[in-house]
């Protein structure tokens, strides 16, 4: 079995200058957790995923600290938060993963799993041949396969 075989392939996808709330609202609506971002033609630029946005949301200081699960009351970050203006002037060029991990269409199937463990990603973009987005492929989308044989 191929990815083409399994793969989403009406794909929800966002381009360099969509918002941040933007980004958000399609996650929520849409009830997923990660976009592509592309170019025209659909040519693959990066990826956004909730975790770059928590990023976003995230001071820099806490990289530093390492673990922070010792603190208690997150009231001041929250208050710090919800005065940020500068929130809105985030775009999917700002957030979006650059060095993204995709796989061909024509690969195997089992090439997918292996992949999204070694490089810890939920979901795979399906590129063809000359980098244009034409799917992409999720954990779901592979236990659906290989359990329900099911191919779309």
């Amino acid at each position: 079995m191929k990815v083409r075989d399994v793969m989403t392939r009406d794909v929800i996808t966002v381009g360099l200058s969509t918002g941040i709330r933007e980004i958000y609202r399609i996650f929520c609506e849409k009830h997923i957790s990660g976009v592509p971002v592309v170019a025209e033609e659909n040519l693959l630029l990066g990826m956004v995923t909730k975790t770059e946005i928590l990023n976003v949301l995230i001071p820099d200081y806490f990289d530093m600290v390492g673990d922070f699960l010792f603190i208690d009351d997150f009231g001041a970050l929250e208050e710090q938060l919800e005065s940020t203006p500068s929130l809105e002037l985030f775009i999917a060029e700002d957030l979006m993963i650059r060095n993204i991990i995709a796989i061909k269409e024509s690969a195997s199937l089992m090439k997918a799993p292996v992949l999204m463990n070694k490089h810890n990603v939920r979901r795979l973009p399906v590129v063809d041949n000359s980098g244009k987005l034409v799917g992409i492929v999720t954990r779901t989308d592979i236990f659906r396969a290989l359990f329900d044989g099911g191919a779309r």
